[in-house]
C-alpha cells in the first residue's frame, strides 16, 4: 500500500485547518448552518408554473399519480410530495407506481398510462428530465407532468411538462441538491403560496434522500438541510430504521452512521424486495403508525406497526441480497477464469438476466472491482446490440474517476452517475476498440497498489495523536461525501504479543494497544494469521479516528482501514 499526504502536516486546530483545506471558507457557518444557508426556491426555474399546475389539478379534482424511483433519493421525494399534497388537499385522490427493479422514468409505465388514461397529473419525483417523447404522449391523452428532478439532461426539454431541475436553472448554485432537495424546495414554495408551514415537516426525509445518493456537504445547503434534518427526525419509519440500528449506530445520527447502516437496508429492499414489501417499504414512508398484519415468523394472525414490520423486512432483504450476492460471486468468477477476462486493464463482464439479475449489477461490480483490483463494467446486450449496466473502480487507485475516463474514450453512448459509480452504455461492436483504448491509457497504472490520501502523519510514540484523535471526535457529525473522515497513516506502532488481543463473537476483531490508543480492526481473520506466533511487530496502520466513550471513560481508538507488517510504505 502508498500513502499520500495531501495537505499541510497540522499541528494545531486540526479540524479547522482541514475544512479550510477542503475548500470551506465559511467555517463558522458550515459548522453551524442555519435557515439562511438555504437557496430562495425562487432561484429553480418553472418553481411557480409547477404550483399553478399542481393546484389546478387539485382544484378541479383530478386523480394524481406519483411515480416513485427505485432508490433512497425516489422514495423519500415520492414520500414528501405525496404526503404534502395530503396536507393541503387532504380529499384528493393520489396513486403512485413502483417500478418492478432498477428502472427510472416514464419508459417502463408509459404504456400502462396510455392504455389507462384516468389520471390527470404525473408527478415524477427525482427522474423524467430526458423523458421528453413520453411527455408529449401523454399530453394527447391530456395527461399533465411535474418533474422535481436533479439529474443532468442532453435532450430537448418538452413543452409539454413542467420540468423544475437545479441542473437546467442558471440562478440555483447547488448542482449537488438532489431530488429529496428539490422536493423539498418545492414544498417551502408551496408553503409560501398556500400560507402555511407544512415543509420542515419533512426535512428529515429530505435529509436521508440527499445523504443516501451522496449529495456534497461541501454545498451549505446540502450541510444546513441534513445537519438539521436528522436533528429533527420525524418521520416515524425513518425512526424505526434508526432504533433498529442504534446499537451498531452507536447512538450516532450522521451522514457516515446513516449511510453505513440505514441506507443500505432500504437499497436492499428496492433491489430484492417483492413488490409486496416494496409496496409497504413506501407506505412506511408515508405513514408507519397504521397496524398492519404482521408476517413476523411464530406471529401469524397479529398485528404490528406497519413501520415496525417493513424495517424487520428490509433487514430480511439486506440479508438474502447478501445471500443472492455471494452466489452470483460464485457464478462470475467461474465465467471471468473461463473466458480469461482478467487478461485486460479493465474488467468487463457480459451478463444473462436467467443468473444475473440486474438490480444486483452495481454490487457485483463492487465487489469485483475490491476482489481483483480492477475497475469493473457488469451490463446486458439488448435487442439493439447495446449493453447496458453498471461501473465501480478501485479505491484509492491512480484513476480518480473511472467515468472521465470512459466518457473521453467516445466509445459510450453514455456513462450517467457519479465518477465511480454509475450506468452506462456501449454498443457490443465497440469493445474490442474500449479495450484496446483502455489497455493503453491505463497501462501504466497498478491498479493493485492502493494509494490513500492521508491527512495526518505520526509516529506511534508521537503524544499529540490523541488529540487529534479528540477533535476529530468533537467534530465527528460534519463528516461525508467530499467532506471525509480524516485518514491517519501511523507508523513504528512497536508492540509484542501482550498489546494485542483477539476479540469478539468471531474471534475476528484485533485490538492493539500502544501508546494510549486501541488500534482496531474487525472481521480481520487476515491479519490474525499475519499475527500469529509473532512476539514483536513493527506494525503501520492507516486508519480513522474516533472516541470510545464507556462507562464514564474515554479511550482514543483507531479503526483500521489498512496496515503493514514491514516498512515497505512508499509516503511521496
Amino acid at each position: 500500500m502508498k500513502a499520500k499526504l495531501i495537505n499541510e502536516n497540522f499541528t494545531e486546530n486540526y479540524v479547522i485547518n482541514l475544512l479550510k483545506f477542503y475548500g470551506i471558507k465559511d467555517i463558522e457557518n458550515y459548522l453551524n448552518p442555519d435557515f439562511n444557508m438555504l437557496q430562495s426556491p425562487l432561484n429553480l426555474d418553472n418553481i411557480h408554473e409547477g404550483y399553478e399546475l399542481l393546484k389546478s389539478k387539485c382544484e378541479n379534482n383530478e386523480h394524481i399519480l406519483i411515480i416513485v424511483d427505485s432508490d433512497v433519493d425516489g422514495f423519500t421525494s415520492a414520500a414528501i410530495v405525496y404526503q404534502y399534497i395530503k396536507k393541503i388537499y387532504p380529499d384528493i385522490e393520489i396513486s403512485y407506481l413502483l417500478h418492478t427493479g432498477k428502472q427510472h422514468g416514464l419508459q417502463d409505465h408509459i404504456d400502462y398510462l396510455l392504455e389507462n388514461p384516468i389520471y390527470g397529473l404525473v408527478i415524477l419525483p427525482d427522474s423524467s428530465s430526458n423523458d421528453k417523447e413520453y411527455h408529449d404522449q401523454l399530453a394527447k391523452f391530456n395527461i399533465s407532468c411535474l418533474i422535481l428532478d436533479h439529474h443532468l439532461t442532453d435532450v430537448e426539454l418538452s413543452d409539454n411538462a413542467v420540468i423544475i431541475n437545479n441542473q437546467i436553472s442558471s440562478k440555483y448554485s447547488n448542482k449537488d441538491l438532489t431530488g429529496a432537495g428539490i422536493a423539498y424546495q418545492f414544498c417551502r414554495y408551496l408553503d409560501k403560496m398556500y400560507n402555511v408551514e407544512y415543509a420542515d415537516y419533512f426535512i428529515d426525509l429530505a435529509a436521508l434522500g440527499i445523504n443516501g445518493d451522496m449529495g456534497s456537504l461541501l454545498d451549505i445547503e446540502n450541510r444546513y438541510i441534513i445537519k438539521t434534518g436528522f436533528e429533527n427526525i420525524q418521520n416515524f419509519f425513518f425512526k424505526t430504521l434508526i432504533e433498529k440500528q442504534s446499537f451498531s449506530m452507536g447512538g450516532k445520527i450522521n451522514p457516515i452512521t446513516v449511510a453505513f447502516y440505514i441506507v443500505p437496508l432500504i437499497n436492499a429492499m428496492i433491489r430484492v424486495g417483492s413488490m409486496e414489501e416494496k409496496d409497504r417499504l413506501f407506505r412506511a414512508f408515508i405513514d408507519g403508525t397504521v397496524m398492519v398484519p404482521s408476517n413476523k415468523r411464530g406471529a401469524k394472525g397479529t398485528e404490528e406497526l406497519l413501520a415496525v414490520e417493513s424495517a424487520r423486512e428490509c433487514t430480511n432483504a439486506r440479508a438474502r441480497q447478501n445471500r443472492d450476492l455471494d452466489k452470483i460471486m460464485e457464478l462470475l468468477e467461474i465465467k471471468i477464469h473461463k473466458l480469461g477476462l482478467l487478461e485486460n486493464k479493465i474488467l468487463f463482464i457480459e451478463l444473462d438476466e436467467e443468473n444475473f439479475p440486474s438490480e444486483l449489477n452495481g454490487l457485483s461490480a463492487m465487489k469485483l472491482a475490491a476482489k481483483y483490483k480492477k475497475p469493473t463494467l457488469i451490463g446486458r446486450v439488448n435487442n439493439e446490440g447495446e449493453i447496458k449496466g453498471s461501473i465501480r473502480n478501485v479505491n484509492n487507485c491512480g484513476l480518480e474517476s473511472l467515468k472521465d475516463f470512459l466518457t473521453e474514450s467516445k466509445l459510450f453512448d453514455y456513462v450517467q452517475g457519479h465518477d465511480n459509480a454509475a450506468g452506462y452504455g456501449i454498443y457490443k461492436n465497440k469493445l474490442d476498440s474500449f479495450h484496446k483504448y483502455a489497455n493503453e491509457k491505463l497501462k501504466d497504472i497498478d491498479f493493485n497498489e492502493s494509494v490513500y490520501d492521508v491527512n495526518f502523519i505520526r509516529n506511534g510514540s508521537d503524544s499529540d495523536i490523541e488529540f487529534i484523535i479528540k477533535d476529530i471526535d468533537k467534530y465527528e457529525g460534519i463528516w461525508g461525501t467530499n467532506v471525509p473522515e480524516p485518514l491517519i497513516y501511523i507508523k513504528n506502532i512497536k508492540v509484542n504479543s501482550s498489546n494485542i488481543q483477539i476479540m469478539g463473537k468471531n474471534k475476528d476483531t484485533v485490538k492493539i494497544t500502544y501508546c494510549g490508543i486501541a488500534y482496531m480492526k474487525f472481521q480481520t481473520k487476515d491479519m490474525i494469521e499475519e499475527l500469529e506466533g509473532k512476539e514483536e511487530i513493527n506494525l503501520e496502520v492507516i486508519g480513522r479516528g474516533n472516541l470510545n466513550k464507556w462507562g464514564g471513560l474515554e479511550t482514543p481508538q483507531i479503526f483500521i482501514d489498512s496496515y503493514s507488517l514491514i516498512n515497505d510504505m512508499l509516503i511521496f
